[in-house]
């Protein structure tokens, strides 16, 4: 039985084509959304708070936060999170499991009073370090015998007849391996007032930095009518390196004793200079050798043909280098509270983005690019709702979260679902608190080129989250 082993690594520096690692669009959202990772007690609640303030991560979310506090506090968090991801392609499922550790959370705010007597009773000073979202990833996906070929074609495969290679059309085994890492984390400046205990308003200026890595593999096992096998693997690899800043303005109105409204805007994140690394492929689905662009290099070896077949384009360079920017879309937050004194609260936060308003570089680099977040974007909407009960020194939390997908059609489905829960503990000058956290995200991976008619990698991730926070009073 003859097997052909068909190795090869192809380079490019325009990635926009791509199909195995993410191109500008998926990288667009995947820079625009959130998975915040706050104090305990934030987390507990899912985020819910908007029109509540009071606690240094809500800052980010909501400026005005900062002016809700009574003393000034410090605070620190540690986190340790499992994901596991099922990852179902043509019928079979892979299950992935893998864990974080990490310091997500360190803030403080000080309370200022006001120097002279005045309607404005205080104003705070904030400084607030999260994550912003956590990149790092692995799974593998497997296919089986009715599954998709790409590679079907070897260039020396019938050199007595070069213009009727044999096909090798019958799938046998495919295996795809995705893993990313890096994350997003924002350092939050802000700066808040209250007046006469009803109005509190507040402003943040934020520097975001982010690191995001992807390293790919696809194999595909493919027969032909002979017994024939032929082995095709493919790597890709994508570094993507920016810092950026970003503005907030928020409010919390108290219009009853017991009943609060919040608004917020968060602007977009103006990422100046984006720096990528990549030796991901643009390949020419109409070239001959089954779509193998001739560009960076190309090895072909096998056991019963000798000789090594290389392509080589512009002297064969291993990683391309570009660099561009981009803008996030902006976030508006409405959000309602009720307190019930020393007893509890309520609180539920709504908020939308609309991922279309993505922007890449200037000129006509990425129009292509453009027209594809017009087309294949949309506005995502997410609801936000936790509760809080007091017993004197101890209180219990928690909460529940859904999100729509950013991509059309999402059909006002919720893509993201989430709840939590947590505990308090209270002391004179200090605080104490745990939260978990259960996720799900529901999403699709497009391995192949979206021209190509082939079933995408559905994905289901699971992510558990305990956390704590000590935070100290002054």
């Amino acid at each position: 039985m003859k097997k052909i082993y068909l190795l090869f690594l192809v380079c490019i520096a325009n990635i926009s084509l791509m199909a195995q690692s993410m191109g500008y669009t998926d990288l667009g959202v995947l820079f625009s959304q959130e998975n915040y990772n706050g104090t305990a007690r934030y987390n507990a609640m899912s985020g819910a708070f908007g029109a509540l303030g009071g606690d240094v991560s809500a800052i980010y979310h909501n400026p005005a936060s900062g002016a809700v506090f009574s003393r000034s506090e410090i605070s620190g968090s540690l986190s340790y999170e499992t994901i596991d991801t099922d990852a179902t392609y043509y019928g079979k499922t892979t299950f992935n499991n893998q864990t974080d550790f990490r310091v997500p959370q360190f803030g403080f705010v000080i309370v200022f009073d006001a120097p002279y007597s005045s309607n404005w009773s205080k104003f705070t000073l904030g400084f607030n370090y999260s994550t912003l979202n956590e990149f790092k990833r692995n799974y593998t996906a497997k296919g089986n015998n009715g599954s998709f070929v790409r590679y079907n074609l070897h260039p020396f495969d019938n050199p007595e007849l070069p213009d009727e290679p044999i096909p090798y059309n019958i799938p046998e085994s495919q295996t795809f391996q995705n893993n990313t890492s890096g994350r997003s984390d924002v350092y939050t400046l802000s700066i808040a007032s209250a007046y006469k205990d009803f109005f509190y308003i507040g402003s943040t200026l934020n520097f975001h930095n982010v690191k995001f890595s992807q390293d790919v593999y696809l194999g595909e096992q493919n027969g032909d009518d002979e017994g024939n096998t032929l082995y095709a693997d493919y790597n890709q690899f994508l570094y993507e390196e920016s810092s950026g800043i970003s503005l907030g303005v928020g409010m919390i109105l108290k219009p009853f004793r017991n009943f609060r409204l919040g608004f917020a805007y968060q602007s977009p994140i103006w990422y100046p200079e984006i720096y990528e690394e990549s030796n991901a492929i643009d390949y020419d689905l109409e070239n001959s050798y089954s779509g193998f662009q001739e560009r960076g290099y190309l090895d072909i070896q096998s056991t019963d043909i000798p000789g090594l077949y290389r392509n080589t384009y512009d002297n064969n360079p291993e990683f391309l280098t570009y660099k561009y920017n981009m803008n996030t879309p902006e976030k508006w937050t409405a959000s309602a509270a009720i307190t019930l004194g020393q007893h509890g609260l309520i609180s539920v936060d709504y908020h939308q983005k609309n991922y279309s308003l993505i922007r890449f570089g200037n000129g006509s680099n990425f129009q292509q690019e453009r027209d594809e977040i017009a087309t294949s974007l949309t506005t995502a909407r997410g609801l936000r709702g936790g509760g809080e009960l007091r017993f004197n020194q101890i209180s219990l939390r928690g909460g529940a979260l859904l999100e729509e997908s950013p991509y059309k059609p999402n059909n006002e489905t919720f893509y993201k679902k989430g709840v939590s829960l947590g505990l308090g503990l209270k002391f004179k000058n200090a605080k104490l608190d745990f939260a978990y956290q259960y996720t799900e995200i529901d999403e699709n991976y497009s391995i192949y080129h979206s021209s190509e008619s082939v079933n995408d990698v559905t994905l289901l991730n699971a992510n558990s989250r305990f956390s704590t926070t000590l935070a100290l009073l002054f």
